[in-house]
Parts: structure tokens; C-alpha cells; sequence
């Protein structure tokens, strides 16, 4: 053992330049593994690990109604039957427009005012900016509490008075953390805080759309109330929730991120693996005649395996601790790079089991993908000493190898299933990897052969180059797969990139409002069509809405207490817009029915439903669906379903009635206008309407658009930057392809020198075998992008897609010029070599 482990030493200290990439290699895969689920971890704490605390109580009965006496009635009844409960409150919520009391500050914004009582909120802490406990005497007298981002937006300080409805109230103190969000902050700048009773006193509650909640606190588990109160309110517009259903989907949601972050990770790291496969073949091929003298000197094939099994596992664990020093530094490179976006107490650490499984998984792979090439040793026999057979017999595989094959593929699955959490993600996982590097390898091979059907077309160096790519032990699908994986992930993204913000390009959607106000009162219409005509020299147009709720579909209430249905309740249970019209307009088409004709009476109401949402309530024509509107039920009969295109639309209404029948509800109008102005004068315009009318609200689109494509910036950011790991080990894994085929392409030279050429020849052949290589690597990618792109935006996204030449051919240059670069600069030095000593050698 002790010779063991004096030779694994000096083999390291003699051969730890060669192994470098090997120790990259596993970095790089670890690296990602720990810092991708470290980053979801992280956000896990702060946002989503207390179901409670983003409920602010243990269930919750919510409507945008009022409650009724007879509600009151019977929900008090049920949750007096159960001692667990302890305390009670109220709040109630509208989003409104608000602005300075000040008349020369024109800023406008949009909050959500919510009223609460004093014993708000019954779980979880309520602390101000400057770490004081929230006290509810700061509401007394139209005081208010607010987000620090919003006084910012507003323009205005602790101390200063804004409008809600027909009030004025005095912000006293400011938040950055509100309670419901966990501590993560995702809500701040938009929230204003007031006494329950001066929301009413306002005028909130009659001027806009607002949102009741009753909040209990219990001392157990409340699900038998929770699922009491469901059946008795069943059929109305109340929806009872508890925390422990909200707990769970959280956890199965963050779970799900976490395991398909990590599954993105363990592909680097294959690929890293794929590079130490290369380095490990290439390293025991130079090792062959230190393999067969230790032979002589009476070592064993399992001895000297066991010498550079050691080494592996040596370099696999230090690595493995590389990349988890590696995640750590990119944690702190999102903290410095997003942190006005990401939550406020999110902490930036590795836990050390995180960091345990990466080094666990880091050392694993380094044994799976550095096995097969060992085993080689074990046909490495003492008399290579005095006759090279030019290693044929390291190509001939024998059962231990084939069985060890498939104990490494059976290893793998493992690892996929453990970071999936699935038996049948990880299997589809380690399914599509294989599937997808087959597809490569076949387009490679392909290219490939074509190239070699034309290398008589050209010169000597080409032909030498092409020639190249088919040497003893070449490299060259191995190398395609790996970095044309990696640019085929950054270009993808990019495609998709492109499109996706084709989408918010306002010259190609002339129809795309950019002001939108909404709930104006029908007495109303005429002088806030005016105000908005003198401001943009545009007539609006107007559309009469009526709020309501799904109560039934096909006679048949919702029943919550299904998990199927809860996990709809965000689509199906929300308030929605209703409108009527005679006709279709432009960007729609009926696909199932039939449009109605006002010209033809009829006896019952008719609807229309938008196509996702018929899905969603699994209804066809000849259904019926049950609005409940300000308490009152109305059924109507679909007549058609239709396809909107969002693209050309200025209004999208999910619902239309067919005109007759929603005349004589309770209406408002939404009006829309297309003419882009500058921002002061929409802010001056928002600033006059919500004075006159305070119920009015306004959505500036010009700024929802800006703020979405940040968004989609960040995500482009971040998906590039795992598909830019990807591409860095791929180039790993060509720099070890070099250096397996270093000793080919060194007598090939010295041959070449021998017969008259000289280093000009021998540069433009090597340049030239690598811009091959690096051309059909981009080509690969390129063409695999392109459809993936295809595929994704237009089937997955749902919008529209262009093929950009530009980036297409930009990614077949760039990748050309990359694996050129980085392949000639590696194998530069060969260009300066004796012939002499080289031929002597062999």
C-alpha cells in the first residue's frame, strides 16, 4: 500500500500540467450543480418557506364581495364548533391610482391600498425600515404606512400627505418587508397600508374593485374547517384556503425548480465528464511505456490501476472543491450583478449538504468516466517495452469492460433519478441526453462524410486537413457533440431571445394600447374621453365591461377540496372582465361554433369563450356557464369558441356576451388608446383623471412593456449563462482532444518536414483542420437552433417566428473562430519540432 501511495504521489507531481483540464473539467460540472441549487435554495428561504407567514394566518375566506349577513351567519356557525381557533381579523384591498397631495408633483402610481385592523397580522412579524415593530396607532387619523420604493416613485418623503380615493393620509413610517411575502420583499414600493375604517371612510370601498379577506389563527391543523366551510359555501363566490395546501404546493413547486436546475447542472457536468473520458484515454496513452517497465518490475495490472485510480479521485475531490469555491464566487456575482431585483434578506452562502452532494457527485463521475480508459492498463503488456503494436490492442473490448460499461450507465441513471427526485425524469433525462448526443453524433458524421467526398476539390493543406480529422484515435464527433452542445444552447436562447422581444416591439403592433384606464362609471365616460382626446389627440375607444365570477359550469359548482381544481384556482376562481358586441373584431376567428346573428332572436343568453380558457373549463358549444355578477347568477349557453391573436389585439376579453343581455347589469367602461406620448405628459394626464375621478384606474402600457423586457433580458442572462458553461467545457474537452492526438499529429509533422514542407504548409493545415472542425461544430449548432428555436417560440410560446440570418451566420462564424483559435493555440508548439528526435523515437 505504501508503494501505492508514493507512486500515486509522484505521479501527480509529475504529471499535474497534463491533468489540469481533467481538474477543470470537474469543476466546472460541480460548480454548476452547487451553485444552481444553492441560488434556488436560497430563494426558497425567503420567499416560499413559510406558507403561514405569505398568508398571514392558517386559512383565509376571501370574496370581492360583500359578505352578506347570511354568510357571516354561517361561516360564524362552523368556526364556533372548533376550539382550535384563537383570533380573527379583517382586511380588505383595492388597487388604485395614488399620487402627491401636492399639486405640483405630477407622478402617478399604481398601488394596491389595503385596510387592515390592529391585531393585523395574526402570523408573522410586521417591521419598518428602520426596525421598529409595525404599531397600529400609525394608521390612527388617515395615517398610512408605505413602501420605501413607492416614496421614491412618488417623489416624496415621511411626513408628506397622498390621494387614495377621496382622502388625504399622512405617510408615517415606511416598510421594505410586507407581511405575505416571507420576508422576500417581492411586493415592495406597490402596498400602501391604512386603518380598516378609513378605507371605508375614502370612498375606496364603493369607488373600486376591492378584494375581502376574513384571517384565523388556529392551534392545530384546520383542515376539517377548511373543508366544512368549502361545502358550505360551495356554488358561491367565497373561496376558503389554508396554508398547508399552499405549503405544499410550494414546496412541490420549489422542489421541482430546484431538481430541474440541478438536472441542468449534472449535464455540465456529464459533458465535464465526456472531457475527463478524453483526458483519461489521452493520459494512459502517453503513460503505455511507464505502465509496461512498472509491469516489469513485477507490478500487477490491478496495482498500477489502483496508482491512477488514486490519482483520479485525488484530482476528481480537489476539483470537485474548485467548483464548489468556483459556485460560491458566482453567488456573490449575482448579488452584485441583481440585487435591486432579488429579495432583500436573501443570503448568498452554500449549505454543506448542498456542497457535500456536489464534491460527492464531482468524485463520482471522475470514477464513471475515467474507468473505462484504466481498465485499457490491464492489455498493456511488458513487451510493448520492445515492440509497439501501435496500440491495437487497447481498441479490442473484452466483457469486464462491456460490463463495467453498463454498471457506469446504471450509476448515471442514479444520479439522474437522485438530482430529478423522479424515476421517470431522470430516465427521460438520461434518455434525452443520449438521444440528443446520438442526433449530433449522426449530423457530425454526415457532415463528415460529405467533407471527405470533397477533399479532392481543394489544395494539399485541405486535403491534409480533412485528412486529419479521420487519424488513429481522433477526437473529431467527440469534439463536435461538445462544443456544438454548448453554442447550440447560447444561440437557442438567443433565437428565442430575439423573438421574444420582437413580440414587445411596439412599430410591429400598432394595435397594442399604450394607456388603458379602467373602471370608469358610466356617468363618467364622456368627460374621461375628453380629458384623454385634449391630451393625445386621440378618441378613445370605449368598451363596456361587467365584473363577474365562474360560480358554475354545466350546473356544476367548483369543489375546491379536489387538488385539481385548487391548482386552477388562480384562472378559474379570478374576477373577470365581461363585454358584449354584435360582431368579431379582426384578430379573432370562431374555431368551434358558430358567431351569432343579432338578427335572429333568441330565448336564452349566449357567450363566447376564448379557446385556453374552453380547455381549462373543458366546455364546447352547447355548455352552459353560470357568472355570478355583484351576487346575482346569470347561466349562459356557449355558442362558439374563438382564437384570439394577442398580437393584433387592443382588447383581449376572455368572455363576450352576445348583445341583450348584459345591458341592464352594473357596467364601467375600459377605454384604450393606441398614440405613444412622452412620459410626462401621460403622467400629467394620469395625474388629472385620478383627481377628477379617483376610481378611475390606469395602466401604463409603455412602462409594463419596458419592465417585461427586462425581465425577459434577465432570463436570457440567465439562461446564457449556464448555455456559456456549457460551451466553456466543451472547449475543455477540445484542448484534452489535442492533447490525446498530440502525438499523431507530432510524427505526422515530422513526416510532413521530412518530405519538404515547411511551417507555413504545416500552420495552414493545422488552421485549417480546426476551422473545418470549428465550421461544422457551428453549422451543427446553428441548424439546431433554428428549429429549436422554431419549435419553442412557436408551439410552446405561442408567438410569432422570424429566422435571423444575422445570428445564424454570426454563430457559424464566431464558433469557427473560437474552436480555431483555441485549437491552433494549443497545438501551436508543434509547428517547432525536430523531425529528428521524433522519427528516432519511433
Amino acid at each position: 500500500m505504501r508503494f501505492i501511495v508514493n507512486l500515486t504521489l509522484r505521479e501527480i507531481r509529475s504529471s499535474w500540467r497534463r491533468l489540469l483540464f481533467f481538474f477543470l473539467c470537474i469543476a466546472l460540472g460541480v460548480g454548476s450543480i452547487v451553485f444552481l441549487r444553492s441560488l434556488i435554495q436560497n430563494l426558497t428561504k425567503v420567499t416560499g418557506n413559510d406558507a403561514r407567514a405569505l398568508m398571514t394566518a392558517d386559512f383565509e375566506i376571501t370574496s370581492t364581495n360583500p359578505f352578506t349577513p347570511a354568510e357571516i351567519a354561517s361561516i360564524d356557525e362552523i368556526v364556533a364548533k372548533y376550539l382550535i381557533v384563537e383570533a380573527h381579523n379583517e382586511t380588505i384591498s383595492a388597487a388604485i391610482m395614488t399620487h402627491s397631495a401636492d399639486p405640483t408633483n405630477n407622478a402617478v402610481e399604481f398601488v394596491e391600498v389595503k385596510g387592515i385592523e390592529p391585531s393585523y397580522p395574526l402570523v408573522g412579524d410586521f417591521a419598518l425600515s428602520d426596525g421598529r415593530p409595525f404599531d397600529p396607532k400609525l394608521l390612527e387619523n388617515n395615517g398610512a404606512v408605505a413602501g420605501r420604493v413607492l416614496l421614491e416613485q412618488l417623489h416624496i418623503n415621511v411626513g408628506d400627505k397622498i390621494k387614495l380615493g377621496d382622502g388625504e393620509f399622512q405617510i408615517r413610517a415606511t416598510f421594505d418587508e410586507e407581511p405575505g411575502t416571507g420576508g422576500g420583499g417581492l411586493r415592495v414600493g406597490g402596498l400602501v397600508f391604512v386603518d380598516r375604517k378609513a378605507f371605508d371612510a375614502a370612498g375606496i370601498t364603493a369607488n373600486a374593485r376591492v378584494r375581502r379577506r376574513l384571517l384565523y389563527r388556529t392551534s392545530d391543523d384546520p383542515t376539517p374547517i377548511v373543508t366544512e366551510l368549502r361545502n358550505a359555501v360551495k356554488g358561491t363566490s367565497l373561496q376558503v384556503n389554508s396554508y398547508r395546501e399552499q405549503q405544499e404546493n410550494l414546496n412541490q413547486n420549489f422542489e421541482r425548480t430546484e431538481n430541474y436546475l440541478s438536472l441542468t447542472g449534472l449535464l455540465i457536468l456529464v459533458l465535464g465528464g465526456v472531457g475527463v473520458w478524453n483526458v483519461a484515454r489521452a493520459f494512459v496513452e502517453q503513460k503505455r511505456k511507464t505502465v509496461a517497465i512498472l509491469k516489469c518490475l513485477g507490478a500487477s495490472g490491478t496495482r498500477v490501476i489502483t496508482v491512477y485510480l488514486l490519482q483520479i479521485l485525488a484530482l476528481g475531490l480537489i476539483g470537485s472543491l474548485f467548483g464548489v469555491l468556483l459556485s460560491q464566487l458566482g453567488l456573490w456575482l449575482v448579488r452584485w450583478r441583481y440585487f435591486d431585483v432579488l429579495p432583500a434578506k436573501m443570503s448568498y452562502g452554500i449549505a454543506l449538504s448542498t456542497a457535500i452532494q456536489g464534491i460527492i457527485l464531482g468524485v463520482l463521475i471522475s470514477i464513471l468516466f475515467s474507468a473505462l480508459p484504466l481498465l485499457q492498463i490491464r492489455s498493456i503488456k511488458p513487451r510493448l517495452l520492445l515492440r509497439d503494436e501501435n496500440n491495437v490492442s487497447l481498441s479490442r473490448l473484452d466483457w469486464t469492460k462491456w460490463i463495467f460499461g453498463v454498471v457506469c450507465v446504471a450509476v448515471l441513471l442514479g444520479l439522474a433519478i437522485w438530482q430529478a427526485g423522479s424515476v421517470k425524469v431522470g430516465a427521460f433525462f438520461l434518455g434525452g441526453l443520449a438521444g440528443t448526443a446520438f442526433v449530433l453524433f449522426a449530423a457530425a458524421w454526415i457532415l463528415t462524410w460529405i467533407l471527405r467526398r470533397l477533399r479532392g476539390l481543394a489544395s494539399f493543406s485541405f486535403r491534409q486537413a480533412v485528412n486529419s480529422l479521420y487519424r488513429p484515435g481522433n477526437q473529431t464527433r467527440t469534439v463536435l457533440l461538445a462544443v456544438g452542445l454548448g453554442a447550440f444552447v447560447v444561440l437557442a436562447v438567443r433565437a428565442m431571445e430575439t423573438n421574444l422581444v420582437r413580440e414587445f416591439d411596439f412599430t410591429r403592433n400598432q394595435r397594442l394600447p399604450s394607456m388603458i384606464f379602467v373602471d370608469i362609471q358610466k356617468s363618467q365616460i364622456d368627460d374621461v374621453a375628453k380629458m384623454i382626446t385634449d391630451r393625445t389627440g386621440e378618441q378613445p375607444e370605449n368598451v363596456p365591461t361587467v365584473r363577474a365570477r365562474i360560480a358554475a359550469v354545466n350546473g356544476q359548482p367548483f369543489d375546491y377540496n379536489q387538488t385539481e381544481v385548487r391548482q386552477n384556482q388562480g384562472q378559474i376562481g379570478r374576477e373577470f372582465a365581461l363585454t358584449y358586441r354584435p360582431d368579431l373584431q379582426e384578430n379573432e376567428t370562431v374555431i368551434d361554433g358558430q358567431w351569432w346573428l343579432t338578427t335572429q332572436p333568441t330565448d336564452e343568453p349566449h357567450v363566447s369563450v376564448e379557446e385556453a380558457m374552453a380547455k381549462t373549463l373543458n366546455v364546447e358549444p352547447g355548455d352552459s356557464i353560470t357568472f355570478d355578477i355583484s351576487g346575482r347568477q346569470l347561466t349562459a349557453r356557449v355558442a362558439n369558441i374563438r382564437r384570439i391573436d394577442v398580437r393584433r389585439a387592443r382588447t383581449a376579453f376572455v368572455f363576450v356576451f352576445r348583445p341583450g343581455t348584459l345591458e341592464a347589469a352594473p357596467q364601467v367602461y375600459a377605454s384604450t388608446v393606441l398614440k405613444h406620448v412622452p412620459e410626462v405628459d401621460r403622467a400629467r394626464l394620469q395625474r388629472e383623471i385620478t383627481d377628477a375621478y379617483p376610481n378611475v384606474q390606469i395602466f401604463d402600457v409603455d412602462a409594463i412593456i419596458a419592465t417585461v423586457k427586462k425581465v425577459v433580458d434577465n432570463f436570457v442572462i440567465a439562461i446564457s449563462f449556464v448555455g456559456s458553461f456549457v460551451l466553456l467545457t466543451g472547449i475543455l474537452i477540445l484542448i484534452g482532444s489535442v492533447a490525446l492526438t498530440k502525438s499523431q499529429r507530432i510524427y505526422e509533422n515530422a513526416i510532413l518536414k521530412t518530405l519538404g514542407a515547411n511551417r507555413r504548409v504545416l500552420a495552414t493545415i493545422l488552421i485549417s483542420e480546426y476551422g473545418l472542425l470549428g465550421f461544422l461544430a457551428g453549422l451543427i449548432a446553428t441548424g439546431f437552433a433554428v428549429g429549436l428555436s422554431y419549435a419553442v417560440t412557436r408551439y410552446l410560446l405561442d408567438v410569432g417566428w422570424e429566422f435571423d440570418w444575422i445570428l445564424a451566420v454570426g454563430g457559424v462564424v464566431v464558433t469557427t473562430l473560437l474552436v480555431t483559435v483555441v485549437g491552433t493555440l494549443a497545438s501551436f508548439d508543434v509547428l517547432f519540432r525536430k523531425p529528428l528526435a521524433t522519427l528516432r523515437s519511433q
